[in-house]
């Protein structure tokens, strides 16, 4: 019975002993993300991109620049890819902004002339998504970064202004009906591309205070 006992303590001691040594560590082995106490701030060597969004954050004018980040997959090329994919959706969704401006601007100051008004807004809603999308497929990933301490992975993409002011400047209508309209378009947003940039660094602090 003695000796019974004596095991029976001795399990005890060993699993309390096991909990109090899992409860010591701040990384919990075998979920999905390593889950650690220590915020992404504080980790050693972190990248100042990885905690900014949005527009030029380094300073740099007519640049746009996306974070995005995965977490969770195991597969590292697939990790890479999918945090690339993140940062490109930002880019896109701040592009938005940045085009929305545009249009909002151009369409206080154009006339349709004997076009009705709708056609016009169509038409130049249509070119600026065309013109949108043909620049996103430039941005380039220009950093990548992996958490040491945790199963996740960021990315940093970049596009430049100029790019979409070249692919603008190179847009061609279908129907001849537009070639002045074009002309015209194309020639504001090349005077206009700084101050909608200005004006969309300011819309995003707004956003980041609210």
């Amino acid at each position: 019975m003695k000796k019974m006992q004596a095991v029976l303590l001795t399990g005890t001691f060993a699993v309390a002993a096991l909990v109090g040594g899992c409860a010591g560590q701040n990384v919990q082995q075998g979920g999905p993300l390593a889950r650690t106490d220590t915020p992404i701030q504080e980790v050693k060597d972190l990248p100042k991109w990885v905690t900014q969004k949005g527009a030029a954050f380094s300073g740099e004018r007519r640049v746009l620049y996306g974070v995005g980040n995965s977490a969770g997959i195991f597969n590292p090329s697939l990790r890479r890819k999918a945090a690339e994919g993140q940062s490109r959706n930002d880019i896109a969704a701040t592009l938005q902004v940045y085009v929305a401006g545009l249009q909002k601007q151009y369409m206080a100051e154009t006339t349709a002339g004997s076009m009705d008004k709708s056609t016009t807004e169509q038409h130049i809603q249509d070119t600026f998504k065309q013109v949108t999308e043909a620049t996103l497929v430039g941005a380039q990933i220009v950093e990548y970064w992996e958490n040491p301490i945790r199963n996740e992975a960021y990315a940093l993409a970049r596009l430049d202004i100029e790019q979409f002011m070249d692919i603008m400047k190179s847009y061609t209508a279908a129907s001849g009906q537009f070639k002045e309209l074009d002309a015209n378009l194309r020639e504001f947003v090349r005077k206009n591309a700084d101050k909608a940039h200005g004006e969309l660094n300011e819309e995003l602090d707004r956003r980041k205070k609210s």
